[in-house]
């Protein structure tokens, strides 16, 4: 690279107006460069993916998050956005407004692609697949609005589309439509330049030649603006980001406020779409009642561990498709401990960072003027990077603003653009012959794609269809069995959702069978935890199957369904569930899954009277369950349950019945570093007293008249706090266990959730 000559050709950051610079050009000689970019982008992705041996109606994954993502783009395509309440969640539904997201566009997208092939999984696969062209024309758009030539920009557009990981997306479908950053760098560049985004209003105003190309101007930013705002909240809070930092630096050349209008009004349409976007979400959460810890709030810890290493960006893609650079990044993995989504930026985009920041170190050193275009993506980049690294502006952001946006990694996407970029700016020199620009610009293409994509881990369409096959079979015949308006309840009970399964079961594995289900059928799994539509499941007997069988039979259930690899660290409950039900109703054919028609017990229930059938309804649904928040229940491996707290915990008992109930509750409690003082007891529904703590755990019992909803039992320790032994470097001042609860009335169900721990099959990760 050298910078020894700033045309306005290669380096303006902004921007000749459109068309200005190709209007000699002939239409076709204008599309080439786009039309070019999609191709190549898709045969990249092609190859990537062999979808050659794709055929409609397969995903492109059944493990990790997708089959989660495939349940949100089946409600989507059928009607209910992010909610599906009769598919899953039984018997109350899952409401998904507690997962707030701003991906409008891409649900409207995806709507419309259903609509057209009338196949969720379908369009699920169309829209990632289209996402490829889609970020390629972005990045090639932005890459000739900043000067860039053809045959580079071509360069930067095509392997921007297939960065290292896109590929393995599929479960990170929204995230995967990365094709709005460019929109959001260059509302970013044109702030920090100057350059005008919104045309004057004397030209909006008045009849004349200049009026139309006003309108358009103000159109395009509009449209941008607009593009991100209801894109992933990702990627509007690193739009944001970089906006504020234009701000802050075209502030500081022009210390005048009045020139920051334009940059701030492009801010607010990108915000306020996705502000709006999240308000309606958290209003769709007021019709539950929140029952323990809720999905999704995260915690300032989050954003240094899901933030990335600045070695992340120098090592190749884990996946390599060349054997020994994989082996590179596997072992280094082994000796440190991996960035949670493992980013990468490619030989070409790390070779653009790099002389990006030494260009820039270089005409520092030697007192030379950085050129424009260098300059601002030098200072876009740094901050990037600033915000990508552990220790870096994310924990800062975290721990003053909010921890909602943790996984600061994703800015992997702009650093590497930004190296692309530079890349694309280096073979744009003006001495450079134009003889040699394509031949460069495909061996970069050649080489970047060679780099950034692996066909050897494309998906194993077969056995995705395979195991699609065996699951329509399954639930098929479990309908068959049972008749249609069947709710089947689903064991092991696991949380959803972001839970470690129970056993050797993969993440959101209890969503396959509902995947492949028809219609008539709706399953318990699924219902968002923290909130009584799932939390009443934690109440049940699930170590006394014979108790087990009776409340789902009371609470309607007409079937249960066991994944048996759930109980690869407990006990099989199938021989109980044979001996109690008879046969399995449906069974796939390696045996994982087996489903047991209820019918045997609900004859009894159907034969009470209408007032006790509800009133045994409601003693399964509406339970009291007792937990304390904040950590994870350790097992110990006698059974007894236990969490590292304090100096201040808080019980959470929630009543999700209609009227007040009191309780029993009991537990131990001893300080960390096993010494003597005291614990206050407070909180509304509760006397107020105070526990002495003895070198030992200390007996409690508490009577909590808890009123229906939530009620909040506060102990303040004056207990130490110190390192928690043989843990992960965590802290805390007290240790609770054995905490169990009892209702006096015994009108309802009742457990806590440290007892559903215990009785539950451990997770084998």
């Amino acid at each position: 690279m050298t910078t020894t000559q700033e045309t306005r050709e290669s380096l303006a950051p902004s921007v000749v107006p459109a068309g200005r610079r190709d209007g000699a050009q002939s239409l076709l000689t204008r599309c080439a460069g786009p039309v070019l970019v999609a191709v190549l982008s898709l045969l990249a992705a092609v190859q990537a993916l062999r979808l050659w041996s794709w055929r409609p109606g397969t995903p492109l994954s059944l493990t990790g998050d997708s089959p989660q993502l495939l349940m949100q783009v089946r409600a989507i395509v059928e009607g209910s956005q992010v909610q599906s309440a009769d598919l899953v969640g039984a018997p109350f539904g899952l409401n998904g407004s507690w997962f707030a997201t701003a991906d409008q566009l891409n649900f409207v997208t995806v709507r419309l692609l259903g609509l057209v092939t009338g196949d969720p999984v379908t369009a699920a696969v169309l829209f990632f697949v289209a996402g490829f062209p889609a970020a390629g024309l972005t990045a090639y758009w932005l890459a000739r609005q900043l000067g860039i030539h053809r045959p580079p920009a071509v360069m930067v557009g095509t392997l921007f589309a297939v960065l290292p990981g896109h590929q393995l997306w599929f479960s990170h479908l929204w995230l995967a439509a990365y094709w709005v950053v460019p929109l959001g760098v260059w509302l970013a560049l044109r702030t920090m330049q100057g350059q005008a985004l919104w045309p004057p209003l004397h030209d909006l105003a008045r009849p004349g030649p200049l009026r139309r190309p006003a309108a358009l101007m103000a159109l395009r930013t509009v449209v941008i603006a607009l593009a991100v705002g209801f894109s992933d909240v990702y990627y509007v809070a690193f739009t944001l980001v970089l906006l504020a930092v234009a701000l802050a630096i075209r502030m500081a050349r022009t210390r005048r406020l009045v020139g920051l209008l334009p940059g701030v009004a492009g801010a607010l349409l990108v915000a306020l779409p996705c502000a709006l976007s999240l308000a309606l979400a958290v209003r769709g959460r007021s019709a539950d009642l929140v029952t323990s810890d809720l999905p999704a709030q995260r915690t300032i810890g989050e954003a240094e561990r899901y933030s990335g290493k600045l070695i992340d960006l120098v090592l190749p893609w884990y996946e390599h498709r060349f054997e020994p650079f994989a082996f590179l990044t596997t072992a280094y993995g082994y000796v440190a401990p991996p960035t949670v989504e493992r980013p990468a930026l490619g030989i070409v985009a790390l070779a653009g960072v790099t002389g990006l920041l030494w260009l820039t170190l270089r005409n520092l050193a030697q007192g030379h003027r950085i050129p424009a275009a260098l300059g601002s993506l030098t200072a876009l980049l740094l901050v990037s990077l600033a915000f990508y690294t552990r220790g870096g502006l994310g924990s800062v952001v975290a721990l003053f603003v909010t921890p909602q946006i943790r996984t600061w990694s994703r800015l992997v996407v702009l650093i590497a653009l930004f190296g692309l970029l530079a890349i694309g700016l280096w073979a744009s020199r003006a001495d450079r012959g134009r003889r040699f620009a394509w031949p460069l610009a495909a061996g970069l293409i050649l080489l970047g794609v060679l780099d950034q994509t692996n066909p050897g881990v494309a998906p194993d369409y077969q056995s995705i269809r395979a195991t699609q096959q065996d699951l329509g079979r399954f639930t098929s015949a479990l309908r068959q069995a049972t008749g249609p308006g069947c709710a089947v309840f689903q064991l092991p009970v696991t949380r959803y959702p972001e839970e470690p399964p129970a056993g050797a079961m993969d993440d959101y594995e209890h969503f396959l069978p509902a995947l492949a289900s028809t219609s008539g059928l709706s399953w318990s799994y699924g219902a968002m935890r923290g909130t009584s539509r799932a939390d009443w499941q934690l109440a049940l007997p699930v170590s006394d199957t014979p108790g087990l069988l009776d409340d789902l039979a009371a609470a309607g259930f007409c079937a249960v369904e066991v994944d048996r690899s759930g109980y690869a660290t407990g006990t099989d409950p199938t021989a109980d569930l044979g001996k109690a039900l008879g046969p399995a109703a449906a069974q796939t054919r390696d045996g994982k899954l087996a489903a047991y028609s209820l019918a045997p017990l609900r004859d009894p229930i159907r034969a009470l009277p209408t007032a006790q059938q509800s009133a045994r309804r409601d003693a399964v649904l509406r339970p009291s369950l007792v937990t304390l928040p904040g950590s994870l229940v350790e097992v110990d491996s006698d059974g007894t349950p236990s969490q590292w707290t304090g100096p201040t915990a808080t019980l959470q008992v929630a009543n999700m019945g209609a009227a007040p109930r009191r309780l029993r509750i009991s537990f131990d409690i001893e300080a960390l570093d096993h010494s003597e003082g005291t614990v206050q007891v407070s909180g509304a529904g509760v006397a107020a007293s105070t526990i002495t703590l003895t070198a030992g755990a200390t007996p409690v019992v508490l009577e909590v008249n808890a009123t229906p909803g939530l009620t909040l039992v506060t102990l303040t320790s004056t207990a130490a706090i110190s390192r928690i032994p043989g843990g992960d470097g965590g802290f805390a001042a007290l240790r609770i266990s054995n905490v169990s609860a009892s209702d006096a009335s015994a009108t309802a169900n009742v457990s806590t959730g440290q007892r559903f721990a215990a009785d539950s099959p451990r997770s084998g990760r």
